[in-house]
């Protein structure tokens, strides 16, 4: 027993709210963040491009990057402040509190975090004054070197690196000038993220941050029954939640990305 089938023109056709792979090739601003497995599309080449083209007129040749510029993903204020006026000191994450979370968010998928990676060369890397904020020197400068990289994902181009306070003192320059110091830790993880993602094209990087939470020392009334310890614990466990938070949100976009 047949069916008629009868085929109409589609009248209407409704436009999706959320932007569709021709809209970003065509958007310089989105061009950025395109998912990876956007790249073959034979819109893709041309548009892609005719972007080099403009924008390399007149220069030289540039080493084509693999993988789409990476964000600084930003959980915890990350300065730490020291001398005669902080009551409040910063409690420090090391880098084996940083592999511990790595390993664990990353075994979740199955992946395995390794200590060591290959080594980044003739990159800018951040300089600072630690009196910087109170000597009026607050600018975050930058010097040619290499970095090696402190993680990587087994078996995958993903490169990691935590900004630390080993980082930090291995970055300062300039003379103690004053009894006060502090260090930005998010701005020193922003300046190497920018770097990486100008010069650094081998792997797709992770740069986090010592989130450098405070525990107070000392109550408002010096009271004697103030808990130091118990307050320290608490600044630990916020510590270690803002680096996670990083962690979880570059592992979201690497997977948004296509990258894993």
């Amino acid at each position: 027993m047949g069916i008629d089938i009868k085929v109409s023109p589609v009248r209407k056709k409704t436009i999706p709210q959320y932007p569709d792979q021709y809209s970003v090739q065509l958007n310089q601003l989105l061009l950025a963040n395109k998912p990876l497995r956007w790249s073959a599309a034979p819109v893709a080449g041309t548009v892609l491009s005719a972007v080099v083209l403009l924008g390399l007129a007149g220069c030289g040749a540039a080493e084509e990057r693999a993988y789409p510029p990476t964000p600084l993903f930003e959980h915890g204020e990350g300065i730490g402040v020291y001398g005669c006026v902080a009551i409040a000191a910063p409690m420090f994450l090391s880098e084996n509190d940083a592999f511990a979370i790595l390993s664990d968010e990353f075994a979740k998928l199955g992946m395995t975090v390794i200590k060591g990676g290959p080594t980044a060369e003739n990159i800018q890397i951040p300089q600072y004054d630690p009196c910087g904020e109170w000597s009026g020197n607050k600018e975050i400068t930058t010097a040619k070197g290499s970095l090696t990289f402190d993680f990587s994902v087994k078996e995958e181009s993903i490169v990691m690196e935590y900004v630390s306070k080993d980082n930090a003192l291995e970055w300062e320059h300039g003379d103690m000038l004053v009894s006060v110091s502090s260090t930005n830790y998010k701005e020193l993880a922003r300046t190497l993220n920018n770097s990486l993602n100008t010069a650094y094209t081998q792997s797709v990087q992770g740069i986090f941050y010592d989130p450098a939470e405070s525990a107070r020392y000392y109550s408002d009334d010096f009271s004697p029954t103030f808990d130091r310890e118990q307050e320290i614990a608490k600044a630990r466990e916020r510590a270690l939640a803002a680096l996670r938070a990083q962690i979880k949100d570059f592992i979201a976009w690497l997977a948004a990305q296509g990258i894993i």
